[in-house]
């Protein structure tokens, strides 16, 4: 998570907590014309967000993904931006008022010990791109996410293929699971490993 003062996790852990924090100085290395075409946020999340859900972008930067999802869930929709960094959230809030969006969006400040995202829900659909193995504590984020998450809610899992081995991503997979989501799909994003989760629903609902 581009959010969250990082340490080393345990050893059998998730790859977690285990690279910088990406200043807000650099902040262009996250929201330019490249990486719109390299990773458009429409084409990666666009098929999983309907007009009136709740969707949570966990470390969401100054908005690359933020602002298309608020597009896309509509005036009844609501983005829950969530980030550590005050400098990010404000480079949020600008550009998306700017694009009239910024109703659409709740801001959300994380702590460096919890998210925070447990009183959230339900969320329809949460989004971690690049952020997990920069969280000191990888499985409490996922837990937290479960419990956000409506049943059938759905969470896109996608971390960076030179930084995340295989074993480690898997071992961040194992813990989803354990936090009680399923694996429901492995979406193709350039350079990077993927899997979609899914909570379950419960039994007779």
């Amino acid at each position: 998570m581009p959010t969250i003062e990082v340490s080393m996790n345990a050893p059998d852990g998730p790859a977690a907590g285990r690279h910088g924090v990406h200043p807000a100085s650099r902040a262009w290395l996250l929201d330019n014309p490249l990486r719109r075409l390299l990773q458009s946020p429409k084409r990666i999340v666009g098929r999983y967000i309907s007009p009136g859900d709740t969707v949570l972008d966990i470390g969401c930067g100054p908005g690359f993904f933020a602002r298309p999802m608020a597009a896309m869930v509509g005036e009844e929709g609501c983005v829950i931006a969530a980030d550590l960094q005050e400098e990010m959230l404000a480079m949020l809030a600008e550009r998306a008022g700017r694009e009239g969006l910024l109703d659409r969006i709740r801001l959300h400040r994380t702590e460096p010990g919890s998210p925070g995202f447990t009183g959230l829900g339900p969320v329809d659909f949460a989004l971690a791109f690049y952020v997990v193995h920069e969280v000191p504590d990888g499985e409490g984020l996922l837990r937290e996410v479960a419990v956000a998450l409506r049943p059938g809610g759905l969470m896109l899992l996608v971390e960076p293929k030179d930084e995340v081995a295989a074993a480690e991503f898997e071992r961040t997979v194992r813990a989803a699971e354990a936090a009680g989501l399923t694996v429901a799909g492995t979406p193709r994003i350039l350079l990077s490993r993927t899997a979609l989760l899914k909570k379950p629903v419960e039994p007779g609902l």
